[in-house]
């Protein structure tokens, strides 16, 4: 692979993890949400008893903290992605990334989306790629 095959490459797989880490984020919110309930729920009932057992709420504060911290470090990656990408100075190569990588549209429901043929799509990504700042 020559050097310009290489970045372009580097270039998607960093534009593609948007979409992973969105996933990612949206998991992390649910198993959050969980852990603050049953963190909730197992403080009454360790209110409601005399001999508290203090290491399980500090286990569940610790896991929460991690994933809040993770949470936080994969949001900023993801705002990083967009703000690279809504830079770029010409609207229909921004646009055909947004769409493409951020969105998760296939290159048809770009094409039908921005009225232009498949290969013009193409040919917009590929100069898109060229011209998306890493």
């Amino acid at each position: 692979m020559n050097g310009n095959t290489e970045k372009k490459e580097l270039k998607k797989t960093y534009l593609q993890s948007y979409q992973a880490l969105s996933f990612s984020i949206k998991t992390l919110e649910v198993l959050i949400t969980r852990i603050k309930e049953e963190q909730r729920q197992t403080m009454s009932v360790l209110a409601a008893q005399s001999g508290t057992n203090q290491p399980d709420v500090e286990m569940m504060t610790d896991v929460f903290t991690r994933l809040r911290k993770q949470l936080v470090e994969k949001n900023l990656i993801c705002s990083a992605i967009v703000k690279k990408v809504e830079c770029m100075d010409c609207e229909i190569e921004k646009n055909i990334l947004l769409l493409k990588y951020i969105s998760g549209y296939t290159w048809e429901e770009i094409s039908e989306i921005t009225n232009y043929s498949l290969r013009q799509v193409y040919n917009i990504h590929n100069l898109a790629l060229k011209h998306f700042p890493m």
